[in-house]
């Protein structure tokens, strides 16, 4: 019941960020998307579930959520392009919050998977490394390294290698460095979170690692 509740927050967070991604806010005059708010809550999930139940079903985690990424989608995609009633007014704001630029859709999909099955693995291998010691450090370490990979494949397809209008080497530098140091900063935040969630799954079933 409790892996079926994280499954339940990782794959509505997926859900979110493909909802809110086109909302944009500034932070320190950084500018970010809305998804951040939920995005970042999916590497702790990963970490939970890697530490308990093992890679095989953080690996699982990540398969669903790519799922669910593609599904919602395709599915927001039917939603803009079904005619809409002469009695509905919204149509071109409804095209402009869910509407896709393919690209950006490319990009978000390729830099989700790299970077949570990046997680998933750095953090296994330190655990090996340290003989399943210092939680914070894998959690820390997988995160932080998946999170450069998410910031340099998405900027990176978005709107530098492919982008036709290509963006100045120095700009995606900054905007992909100042992005990834945003949430270093929230991936320190969740060490806490992490610690409290195994001890919450560990006390209440004994789990053998897959």
């Amino acid at each position: 019941m409790k892996l079926m509740l994280l499954l339940t927050i990782f794959v509505t967070c997926m859900s979110f960020v493909n909802v809110v991604s086109a909302k944009l806010f500034d932070v320190g005059g950084l500018t970010v998307s809305a998804g951040i708010i939920a995005y970042w809550l999916t590497f702790p999930v990963t970490d939970v579930v890697g530490e308990v139940f093992g890679r095989r079903t953080a690996l699982q985690f990540v398969g669903l959520g790519l799922l669910a990424n593609i599904l919602i989608v395709l599915l927001t995609q039917a939603a803009v392009a079904l005619p809409p009633s002469p009695f509905y007014s919204n149509q071109a704001e409804l095209a402009v919050v869910l509407g896709s630029v393919p690209l950006i859709v490319l990009a978000s999909l390729t830099a989700y998977l790299l970077a949570q099955i990046s997680d998933v693995l750095v953090f296994d291998w330190v655990k090996r490394l340290t003989s399943g010691r210092m939680l914070w450090l894998r959690n820390n370490a997988s995160t932080m390294s998946s999170q450069l990979i998410d910031s340099l494949v998405f900027n990176g397809i978005a709107f530098y290698l492919f982008a036709e209008e290509k963006m100045p080497l120095e700009d995606f530098i900054t905007m992909t460095v100042g992005y990834w140091l945003f949430k270093v900063g929230i991936a320190i935040i969740d060490t806490p979170i992490v610690y409290l969630l195994v001890s919450w799954f560990r006390r209440s079933m004994p789990i053998k690692e897959a």
